[in-house]
């Protein structure tokens, strides 16, 4: 059941939202609207879209993205439990004062359940079936296995790009790749940044960057994109 939230003045000044898409910070506050009195709600991705962008035909395609970048940026936690998809977000009561707020009947995040890439959700998830039985998936259904956590790392020595990185650029029809990597490593390394996967961070910090740029600026204009946050 949607639910009306309030948002605080300071919100369109948080650093952190600076961090983030424009589309990621409309999902966050619209997120808000799901969540029970705990700051948690159901996850599968084409049921948020359907949920929260019904009149956006590329939504479905597009909502992962914007999950990943809240995530990266600490606003919100994902995770499996019961063969369903969660999110919680974050510092629930620094957005939201609940008066009387009733228990929660979604289970809480845990470390052991987070979900660290984008998961493969079974079908009835994708559908929002048994929405009416938090915690219990469809019995059709095979419960999700959370993926082992892994270390973030500081860039390695011989960081390049990669041939997984290359097909992607190609596709994207992103250019100067090594321009854009010099000021990758150089920024990484001099702000001590790690990562659990630097292909990715790479990629990302790309396609912030032509988003910002455009393919005809220096690379000397260039900027930290919303991954580029401090991880450690």
């Amino acid at each position: 059941m949607a639910r009306i939230r309030s948002i605080k003045p300071e919100f369109p000044q948080s650093e952190s939202m600076g961090r983030v898409s424009r589309d990621a910070r409309l999902l966050f506050i619209l997120l808000w609207t799901l969540c029970d009195d705990s700051g948690r709600t159901r996850a599968a991705s084409r049921m948020l879209a359907s949920l929260l962008f019904p009149y956006d035909d590329d939504a479905p395609g597009l909502i992962d993205g914007w999950l990943n970048e809240l995530d990266r940026e600490g606003c919100i936690v994902r995770y499996a439990a019961g063969g369903n998809c969660y999110v919680e977000i974050c510092n629930w009561l620094n957005h939201q004062k609940i008066d009387k707020p009733s228990a929660s009947k979604i289970p809480a995040f845990d470390e052991s359940s987070r979900i660290l890439a984008n998961p493969r959700e079974e079908s009835s998830l994708d559908q929002g079936k048994d929405q009416g039985k938090e915690g219990s998936g469809d019995s059709a259904s095979k419960p999700a296995k959370s993926a082992p956590a892994k270390r973030k790392t500081t860039m390695p020595e011989d960081f390049g790009i990669s041939e997984r990185v290359k097909a992607w650029a190609t596709e994207k029809g992103h250019t100067r790749l090594a321009e854009h990597l010099e000021s990758f490593r150089s920024k990484c390394r001099a702000k001590g940044y790690t990562y659990v996967d630097w292909d990715d961070a790479f990629m990302e910090a790309v396609r912030t960057n032509w988003a910002n740029l455009g393919a005809n600026k220096p690379a000397d204009d260039y900027r930290s994109p919303a991954s580029m946050r401090r991880l450690s």
